[in-house]
């Protein structure tokens, strides 16, 4: 298994996975995503990494759980990060090591003190940071599992403009962070705000769409008021559009609202 495959299938873990212990001799890799073409690439990187792919189950909600036992490859992970839980340790579920129940085999004892919260210590691994192209990659996957490109209309006056970001939501501390200044690293400047990691300026957008993007066929999911079920590349795209012709993508938002009230009517 090669090191580069293995950082990447950490993004998909610090985002939307994770790993636990599994008995005294193994550990379980695992993945939670709402949309087909994300979870079929966590697939395919996780079979390049284990040579197998992962036992996938659809939840009541709708959503793919994968899941994968294998104690080389939870071993050679945990090289990479000292943890895969990103949730503070007191959040549901609570992290049972943190309990006085005797058990001993945490993912990391180290904890990481913000805002009154104990987190674990997750972090991105070392050789993202040492290579742009893996970097571009890495934050590829974590874009489109924990964040996404939102574009609204806003109104000074009775004069519409509009708001573009592109986004990964991220509450750890660490990981937080790390990817602003992995950002920072390869030429963008972002900022954090509400737990977020927002590109705002329409030159790093822009840049963003050509060197960056998200998973192929990723979709935009339900947290989206007007534009669920559109692929993320297909409204980044958009954005970067309506720097030249803005009357046509408020438009655009405009048709949306309408085919979304009809549908709820």
């Amino acid at each position: 298994m090669g090191i580069r495959q293995i950082s990447l299938l950490s993004s998909y873990l610090l985002s939307d996975g994770g790993m636990s212990p599994r008995g005294k001799d193994s550990w379980t890799i695992y993945f939670r995503n709402n949309d087909d073409a994300v979870t079929e690439s966590f697939q395919e990187c996780l079979k390049k990494c284990a040579k197998r792919r992962g036992y996938e189950a659809i939840r009541k909600d709708g959503s793919h759980f994968v899941k994968l036992h294998s104690f080389a490859l939870g071993k050679e992970l945990l090289k990479l990060s000292n943890s895969y839980r990103t949730t503070a340790c007191g959040e549901h579920p609570i992290c049972p090591f943190s309990k006085k129940t005797g058990r001993s085999r945490c993912l990391s004892c180290k904890k990481v003190l913000h805002e009154n919260n104990e987190y674990p210590h997750a972090n991105i691994p070392d050789e993202v940071s040492k290579s742009r192209k893996l970097g571009i990659e890495f934050l590829r996957i974590y874009a489109t599992c924990d964040g996404g490109v939102s574009i609204a209309i806003g109104y000074k006056g009775s004069m519409p403009f509009l708001v573009r970001k592109v986004f990964i939501a991220v509450k750890h501390p660490i990981l937080a962070k790390q990817l602003i200044g992995l950002l920072e690293n390869i030429g963008y400047k972002p900022y954090y705000y509400g737990q977020q990691i927002r590109l705002t300026r329409s030159k790093d957008i822009i840049r963003f769409q050509k060197e960056i993007g998200f998973i192929k066929g990723a979709k935009i999911s339900g947290d989206s008021k007007y534009l669920r079920g559109y692929e993320k590349n297909q409204i980044l795209e958009t954005v970067v559009e309506s720097y030249n012709n803005p009357k046509r993508t408020i438009d655009f938002i405009l048709s949306t609202r309408s085919s979304s009230e009809l549908k709820r009517d």
